[in-house]
């Protein structure tokens, strides 16, 4: 579907092992310890100190084309994250 998967956390590095083995993770996850990107996509929980699970979708022209600002218990399902792609192509 020409997209690329990444992940943005704001987390302890020393967790991000355990992460993608827990999740069964294969795309890389990149590391903002300053919560830069988080803070610029409007989904850093300021008062916890985490990013609220979100997802969003970015053309080759860094346009936001879709968004979804999930919860702890509430992530994207990947049916929808891919029924978006196939709608922007």
């Amino acid at each position: 579907m020409n997209a690329e998967i990444l992940a943005v956390s704001v987390d302890d590095l020393s967790q991000a092992s355990y992460a993608v083995q827990e999740l069964g993770l294969d795309f890389p996850i990149l590391y903002d310890s300053a919560a830069e990107v988080v803070k610029a996509y409007g989904v850093f929980n300021a008062s916890a100190g985490y990013a609220t699970p979100s997802t969003f979708i970015i053309d080759t022209d860094g346009v936001v084309r879709w968004e979804f600002v999930g919860s702890a218990s509430h992530r994207t399902p990947s049916s929808e994250i891919i029924a978006q792609l196939q709608n922007l192509s």
